[in-house]
């Protein structure tokens, strides 16, 4: 029994770095092709979503109205927090 586990081990050594890139890279890609974008259609107005990209911070994102009455995401601006820069001055 132990020769077969070893004999499995060196059999498939080789191949462990590929297929792990292989599944590290299909986990970004889903994650990548599930979550919302700006643009995106949404169906409740006011609806907050993160939006995730590759090399970039997960940004919020907002489901609004347009003009023609479509339901779209898009970059949300928070307004209770304060810049940097104020809130360094009040400490």
């Amino acid at each position: 029994m132990w020769k077969t586990a070893d004999h499995l081990r060196r059999q498939c050594k080789s191949h462990w770095g590929p297929l792990a890139g292989l599944v590290s890279g299909l986990m970004f890609v889903l994650v990548q092709l599930t979550t919302v974008h700006v643009g995106d259609s949404c169906t409740r107005l006011g609806q907050i979503a993160e939006e995730f990209r590759f090399g970039l911070p997960a940004r919020q994102v907002m489901c609004i109205a347009t003009t023609d009455g479509n339901l779209v995401y898009d970059r949300f601006v928070s307004t209770n927090r304060q810049p940097l820069r104020q809130a360094a001055l009040l400490q």
